[in-house]
């Protein structure tokens, strides 16, 4: 099964508490996936050097991650900070992926635990672990999870409805100032 993480390796996206849940993982059955570069390049090269389930891909071109994306079976974003707007859980949802992200700023705003992610605390691998574990054996929770966030990216991102909300306040903005 793979588990991907793509983005900065930076402290605001934490690849650490990603990278920290491969190396708990001791039955080696998830195949870990870090697309990425950033300042914590080298640290995280160091916390995955004696975990064999996980692979560190680097820096890689938009359709190299694309095909990742559509590869993977669980996307995980992992900021301590926000993650609704970061363009790389949008894909996952397009794609109908099953998420895990920490509920940090506006997240539990706009996505439901275990209806659109399973939302986990910030900077916690082991309950990332105990997340994949527990999408891992549970097929049907994987499916439903995809298909509502790509139902969510639909209903609420689609270019229709973000062109007829920018309509709308340039309508509102010309009524005010008549």
């Amino acid at each position: 099964m793979k588990i991907l993480f793509a983005g900065r390796l930076v402290d605001f996206k934490d690849p650490i508490t990603f990278i920290k849940a491969a190396c708990y993982d001791s039955t080696k059955r998830f195949d870990f996936l870090v697309a990425g570069d950033g300042e914590l390049m080298k640290i995280c090269k160091r916390l995955a050097e004696d975990c064999k389930n996980i692979r560190m891909l680097g820096w890689l071109k938009q359709d190299a991650v694309n095909n990742l994306m559509r590869e993977a079976d669980i996307f995980c974003q992992m900021s301590p900070y926000e993650n609704i707007w970061a363009a790389t859980l949008v894909s996952a949802m397009k794609n109908g992926k099953a998420i895990i992200c920490t509920n940090a700023g506006y997240t539990s705003k706009y996505l439901r635990h275990d209806y659109h992610a399973v939302l986990i605390p910030p900077r916690d691998s082991l309950a990332l672990v105990e997340a994949i574990v527990r999408l891992s054996n549970d097929d049907k929770l994987r499916q439903t999870l995809g298909e509502n966030a790509y139902s969510f990216v639909q209903e609420n991102l689609s270019t229709k409805k973000i062109v007829k909300e920018i309509r709308d306040m340039l309508v509102d903005v010309v009524e005010c100032e008549k």
